[in-house]
């Protein structure tokens, strides 16, 4: 079958100028000369007849037409790569190195990381657990996984999943038959969970009651909830995914039907365009986005 194609030097030419920005330092990455790179690059817009870039000083602009390629030219060597390390491997791996908070590493990550180990068995992977999502560090990962509002400056923003909350207690707890609605909880042993926007309160409020006073302990991680539910010290409000493995045991049940929709929701961050991500580092993107639902 022919393949109605440019070079594949040119696209990567016009690839790393678009990504980069200027020739010069899509020549360091390439490690061919700027005239090179500025010479493929002409070369690939004669052959399509149109221009990819408007040349501003030293500085690269994409033209409407340059915008709307360079997405498929992206995803085409991603694929390209993640193909041929998946079949063929590659030697002197970097590991992939992601953080993720304490309770989503604990309560989705860790039951699910033998399933990715098994399918890419010579993927390396380092998982650091956070409390709190701070900034993105370069030198520390590749990969963040954040639950928040999306609005982070310091890397590339990819969306995953908006998950539900609900109300889960210990089975010991479920309130009478018959009365497991929201104004049953009111009088109930709830816990809080600092720092979240997703309260309690809210939860009242969405249902359109009256907002009781706090009657029970406050933790500072999603994790620290569940078990203390599946302790029987109250109520936990928490997002679905986290609650499903108690709810799968038998630990936790619901303590109503009603549910109310997150705020937030969890996104994945990296430091530059996913694309331009290691093989591996993709991969495991790829899979988290599988997974997860985002794409």
């Amino acid at each position: 079958m022919a393949y109605n194609l440019p070079p594949l030097g040119w696209l990567r030419a016009f690839e790393a100028a678009a990504r980069l920005g200027n020739f010069t330092r899509a020549a360091e990455e390439l490690l061919i000369t700027p005239a090179a790179v500025s010479y493929q690059v002409r070369q690939l817009e004669q052959l399509l007849g149109y221009p990819l870039f408007d040349r501003v000083h030293r500085e690269l602009a994409l033209t409407r037409l340059g915008q709307t390629y360079l997405p498929t030219v992206e995803k085409a060597f991603s694929d390209l790569s993640i193909a041929t390390v998946s079949v063929f491997g590659e030697r002197e791996r970097q590991p992939v190195r992601f953080r993720c908070l304490n309770s989503f590493g604990q309560l989705w990550m860790i039951p699910r990381i033998g399933a990715f180990q098994k399918a890419h068995p010579g993927v390396d992977l380092q998982m650091i657990s956070a409390s709190w999502a701070e900034t993105l560090s370069p030198e520390l990962f590749d990969i963040d996984i954040r639950f928040g509002d999306g609005s982070w400056s310091d890397g590339a923003v990819e969306f995953l999943l908006n998950d539900p909350i609900i109300p889960v207690c210990h089975p010991d707890l479920a309130l009478p038959e018959g009365t497991r609605d929201v104004a049953a909880l009111a009088e109930a042993p709830r816990l809080d969970i600092m720092g979240v926007v997703d309260t309690w309160e809210s939860f009242f409020r969405g249902f359109g009651l009256a907002v009781p006073k706090r009657n029970g302990l406050q933790v500072d991680q999603t994790l620290s909830a569940l078990e203390l539910a599946a302790l029987g010290h109250g109520h936990a409000l928490v997002l679905e995914t986290l609650a499903q493995p108690y709810l799968d045991s038998g630990r936790l049940i619901r303590s109503t039907s009603k549910k109310i929709k997150s705020r937030h929701s969890y996104y994945l961050v990296t430091n530059g365009p996913r694309q331009a991500l290691g093989p591996d580092a993709q991969l495991f993107c790829s899979w988290m986005i599988r997974e997860l639902g985002g794409g």
